[in-house]
């Protein structure tokens, strides 16, 4: 069960309550500033008191440039490993977004709970463990 929390033409960001999850999809590339506050957004989210984990869909994802992995890396996911337990990424088609997904996390190392999944069910059976 999901409650939609914003969509546009490239994002959609939903709570996932069934998995206690801020989730967002990605459809396509963003410019930088759109992925930021997207992300920003799905951050935000985490932040209300039941939701413990982050679920990131990059199934459809399109490239994610050096600047926006290295802010992710140093800016966001810092402050998210406070409010998140788990993160759960869907990794996407694309060769260089899968890179750019696991480059980001692997630095985060010890650091946070997360994985990488080939499919939105195996995430959510993995958050609900």
């Amino acid at each position: 069960m999901s409650t939609l929390v914003s969509q546009t033409k490239n994002v959609t960001i939903e709570e996932q309550i069934d998995v206690q999850a801020a989730m967002i999809t990605f459809h396509g590339s963003l410019k930088s500033e759109d992925y930021r506050a997207a992300m920003l957004a799905n951050y935000d989210l985490c932040q209300k008191s039941h939701i413990k984990n982050w679920l990131q869909n990059n199934a459809d994802a399109g490239v994610l440039s050096l600047e926006d992995q290295k802010w992710v890396s140093e800016s966001l996911i810092p402050k998210a490993a406070q409010e998140v337990e788990k993160i759960a990424v869907v990794v996407s088609k694309d060769v260089f977004r899968k890179f750019a997904a696991k480059n980001i996390l692997d630095k985060q190392k010890g650091k946070l709970n997360f994985k990488y999944f080939d499919s939105l069910d195996d995430a959510k059976t993995w958050l609900k463990s």
